[in-house]
Protein backbone atom coordinates (compact mmCIF):
# COMPACT_ATOMS: atom_id res chain seq x y z
CA UNK A 1 0.00 0.00 0.00
CA UNK A 2 1.33 3.66 -1.11
CA UNK A 3 2.32 5.67 2.04
CA UNK A 4 0.76 8.95 0.58
CA UNK A 5 2.35 11.35 3.78
CA UNK A 6 4.20 14.09 3.44
CA UNK A 7 6.67 13.06 6.19
CA UNK A 8 7.19 9.61 4.31
CA UNK A 9 8.29 11.28 1.12
CA UNK A 10 10.27 13.58 2.85
CA UNK A 11 12.36 11.05 4.74
CA UNK A 12 12.88 9.72 1.41
CA UNK A 13 14.40 13.18 -0.39
CA UNK A 14 16.32 13.56 2.83
CA UNK A 15 17.96 10.06 2.68
CA UNK A 16 18.70 11.01 -0.86
CA UNK A 17 19.99 14.50 -0.83
CA UNK A 18 23.38 15.12 -0.41
CA UNK A 19 23.96 17.90 2.45
CA UNK A 20 26.36 18.12 5.80
CA UNK A 21 25.42 15.32 8.70
CA UNK A 22 24.72 17.35 10.86
CA UNK A 23 22.23 19.37 8.74
CA UNK A 24 20.99 16.77 7.52
CA UNK A 25 20.25 15.31 11.06
CA UNK A 26 18.56 18.48 12.04
CA UNK A 27 15.92 18.10 9.93
CA UNK A 28 15.11 14.42 10.44
CA UNK A 29 14.92 15.36 14.06
CA UNK A 30 13.34 18.37 14.04
CA UNK A 31 10.67 17.55 11.40
CA UNK A 32 9.90 14.17 13.40
CA UNK A 33 9.35 16.34 16.63
CA UNK A 34 7.00 18.83 14.74
CA UNK A 35 4.85 16.40 14.20
CA UNK A 36 4.38 14.68 17.42
CA UNK A 37 4.60 17.69 20.01
CA UNK A 38 4.16 20.75 17.32
CA UNK A 39 6.38 23.86 16.26
CA UNK A 40 5.97 25.52 19.68
CA UNK A 41 5.99 22.66 21.87
CA UNK A 42 9.83 21.81 20.10
CA UNK A 43 12.66 23.45 21.86
CA UNK A 44 16.05 23.14 19.56
CA UNK A 45 17.59 22.20 22.77
CA UNK A 46 14.80 18.87 22.60
CA UNK A 47 15.96 18.97 18.37
CA UNK A 48 19.75 18.36 19.39
CA UNK A 49 18.92 16.34 21.73
CA UNK A 50 17.08 13.97 19.00
CA UNK A 51 19.60 14.62 16.73
CA UNK A 52 22.87 13.61 18.96
CA UNK A 53 24.26 16.65 18.13
CA UNK A 54 24.83 20.35 20.12
CA UNK A 55 22.40 23.24 19.43
CA UNK A 56 25.50 25.01 18.03
CA UNK A 57 25.44 22.30 15.38
CA UNK A 58 21.93 23.35 14.35
CA UNK A 59 22.79 27.15 14.74
CA UNK A 60 24.97 26.37 12.29
CA UNK A 61 22.74 25.77 9.63
CA UNK A 62 19.55 28.07 10.60
CA UNK A 63 19.90 31.00 12.37
CA UNK A 64 16.14 30.91 13.95
CA UNK A 65 14.01 27.93 14.44
CA UNK A 66 11.63 30.17 12.05
CA UNK A 67 14.13 29.28 9.54
CA UNK A 68 14.71 25.55 10.35
CA UNK A 69 10.66 25.64 9.76
CA UNK A 70 11.33 27.08 6.51
CA UNK A 71 13.95 25.03 5.09
CA UNK A 72 12.16 21.73 5.69
CA UNK A 73 9.03 23.46 3.97
CA UNK A 74 10.29 24.23 0.96
CA UNK A 75 10.83 20.62 -0.49
CA UNK A 76 7.79 19.70 1.08
CA UNK A 77 5.59 22.00 -1.50
CA UNK A 78 6.05 19.54 -4.67
CA UNK A 79 4.45 16.90 -2.47
CA UNK A 80 0.98 19.12 -2.79
CA UNK A 81 1.05 18.04 -5.90
CA UNK A 82 2.47 14.59 -6.12
CA UNK A 83 0.31 11.83 -8.28
CA UNK A 84 -2.23 14.50 -8.07
CA UNK A 85 -1.77 15.88 -11.94
CA UNK A 86 -1.81 12.36 -13.66
CA UNK A 87 -5.23 11.51 -12.24
CA UNK A 88 -6.86 14.82 -12.26
CA UNK A 89 -6.11 14.82 -15.98
CA UNK A 90 -8.40 12.00 -16.56
CA UNK A 91 -11.41 14.23 -15.94
CA UNK A 92 -12.82 16.68 -18.12
CA UNK A 93 -16.45 17.42 -17.33
CA UNK A 94 -16.81 20.25 -14.85
CA UNK A 95 -18.49 18.44 -11.89
CA UNK A 96 -16.05 15.36 -11.72
CA UNK A 97 -12.80 17.23 -12.08
CA UNK A 98 -14.28 19.69 -8.49
CA UNK A 99 -15.08 16.52 -6.73
CA UNK A 100 -11.95 14.98 -7.25
CA UNK A 101 -10.05 17.96 -6.48
CA UNK A 102 -12.19 18.89 -3.63
CA UNK A 103 -12.18 14.75 -2.19
CA UNK A 104 -8.39 14.15 -3.00
CA UNK A 105 -7.29 17.21 -1.53
CA UNK A 106 -9.07 16.45 0.98
CA UNK A 107 -7.98 13.55 1.99
CA UNK A 108 -4.76 14.24 1.34
CA UNK A 109 -4.48 16.98 4.13
CA UNK A 110 -6.21 14.42 6.60
CA UNK A 111 -3.35 12.33 6.04
CA UNK A 112 -0.88 14.64 6.95
CA UNK A 113 -2.80 16.82 9.04
CA UNK A 114 -0.02 17.25 11.90
CA UNK A 115 2.42 18.53 9.47
CA UNK A 116 -0.35 20.86 7.64
CA UNK A 117 -1.56 22.53 10.72
CA UNK A 118 2.19 23.46 11.90
CA UNK A 119 2.48 25.17 8.27
CA UNK A 120 -0.77 26.90 8.74
CA UNK A 121 -0.20 28.08 12.41
CA UNK A 122 3.04 29.16 11.82
CA UNK A 123 2.42 30.83 8.17
CA UNK A 124 -0.67 32.65 9.82
CA UNK A 125 1.42 34.99 12.61
CA UNK A 126 5.29 34.07 10.11
CA UNK A 127 4.92 36.60 7.13
CA UNK A 128 7.60 35.80 5.50
CA UNK A 129 6.77 32.26 5.72
CA UNK A 130 3.30 32.87 4.51
CA UNK A 131 4.78 34.56 1.57
CA UNK A 132 7.30 32.15 0.52
CA UNK A 133 4.85 29.55 0.81
CA UNK A 134 1.98 30.91 -1.13
CA UNK A 135 4.44 32.08 -3.69
CA UNK A 136 6.06 28.35 -4.16
CA UNK A 137 2.52 26.99 -4.01
CA UNK A 138 1.14 28.71 -6.74
CA UNK A 139 4.67 28.01 -9.03
CA UNK A 140 4.62 24.49 -8.07
CA UNK A 141 0.75 23.94 -8.62
CA UNK A 142 0.09 26.43 -11.82
CA UNK A 143 2.60 25.36 -14.20
CA UNK A 144 1.16 22.24 -14.61
CA UNK A 145 -2.30 23.44 -14.17
CA UNK A 146 -2.63 25.66 -16.83
CA UNK A 147 -2.62 24.36 -19.66
CA UNK A 148 -5.65 21.59 -18.16
CA UNK A 149 -7.70 24.40 -17.57
CA UNK A 150 -7.58 26.08 -20.71
CA UNK A 151 -8.38 22.85 -22.05
CA UNK A 152 -11.36 22.63 -19.38
CA UNK A 153 -12.62 26.11 -20.83
CA UNK A 154 -13.00 24.38 -24.27
CA UNK A 155 -14.80 21.36 -23.29
CA UNK A 156 -16.85 23.08 -20.62
CA UNK A 157 -18.59 26.44 -22.07
CA UNK A 158 -20.09 27.07 -19.08
CA UNK A 159 -17.20 27.99 -16.97
CA UNK A 160 -16.64 31.73 -16.71
CA UNK A 161 -13.87 32.80 -19.61
CA UNK A 162 -12.77 35.44 -17.52
CA UNK A 163 -11.89 33.38 -14.59
CA UNK A 164 -8.02 32.96 -14.64
CA UNK A 165 -5.92 29.34 -13.27
CA UNK A 166 -4.51 31.76 -10.41
CA UNK A 167 -8.21 32.70 -9.30
CA UNK A 168 -9.52 28.93 -9.71
CA UNK A 169 -6.39 27.78 -7.55
CA UNK A 170 -6.86 30.59 -5.16
CA UNK A 171 -10.12 29.43 -4.81
CA UNK A 172 -9.91 25.60 -4.37
CA UNK A 173 -7.01 26.20 -2.03
CA UNK A 174 -8.61 28.74 0.34
CA UNK A 175 -12.20 26.98 0.86
CA UNK A 176 -10.00 23.52 1.28
CA UNK A 177 -7.50 25.21 4.22
CA UNK A 178 -10.57 27.38 5.44
CA UNK A 179 -12.40 24.04 6.48
CA UNK A 180 -9.23 22.06 7.13
CA UNK A 181 -8.94 24.91 9.89
CA UNK A 182 -12.29 24.51 11.07
CA UNK A 183 -11.97 20.83 11.71
CA UNK A 184 -8.30 20.15 12.60
CA UNK A 185 -7.05 23.38 14.62
CA UNK A 186 -10.22 25.41 16.01
CA UNK A 187 -11.71 21.86 16.31
CA UNK A 188 -15.14 22.59 15.26
CA UNK A 189 -17.27 18.91 15.55
CA UNK A 190 -19.78 18.20 12.27
CA UNK A 191 -22.55 16.00 12.41
CA UNK A 192 -21.11 15.08 8.24
CA UNK A 193 -17.65 15.32 6.89
CA UNK A 194 -19.00 14.25 3.45
CA UNK A 195 -22.05 16.47 3.83
CA UNK A 196 -19.24 19.56 4.02
CA UNK A 197 -17.02 18.18 1.60
CA UNK A 198 -20.19 18.55 -0.96
CA UNK A 199 -21.24 21.57 -0.25
CA UNK A 200 -17.67 23.00 -0.63
CA UNK A 201 -18.07 21.34 -4.18
CA UNK A 202 -21.24 23.46 -4.94
CA UNK A 203 -19.75 26.24 -3.59
CA UNK A 204 -16.21 26.27 -5.90
CA UNK A 205 -19.22 25.68 -8.46
CA UNK A 206 -21.00 28.57 -8.56
CA UNK A 207 -17.70 30.75 -8.38
CA UNK A 208 -16.31 28.57 -11.95
CA UNK A 209 -19.47 28.53 -13.77
CA UNK A 210 -20.87 31.88 -15.78
CA UNK A 211 -23.92 33.85 -14.33
CA UNK A 212 -26.12 34.08 -17.51
CA UNK A 213 -28.62 35.67 -15.90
Amino acid sequence: MENNTILHNYQDWLEHHKMPAGKKKTLVAAIELFSQQGYNGTSTAQIAEKAGISQATIFKYFKTKSDLLSEIMQPMIPELKRDFFPKLQTYTKLEEVVHFIVQDRFQFLTQNADLIKILIQEALVNIKLRKTLLTNIQLTISKDFMAYWQTLKQINPQINPNLSGIEVIRTNVGLLFAYFTQRFILNIPTPSEQKDLLLIEKQILTLLILDTH
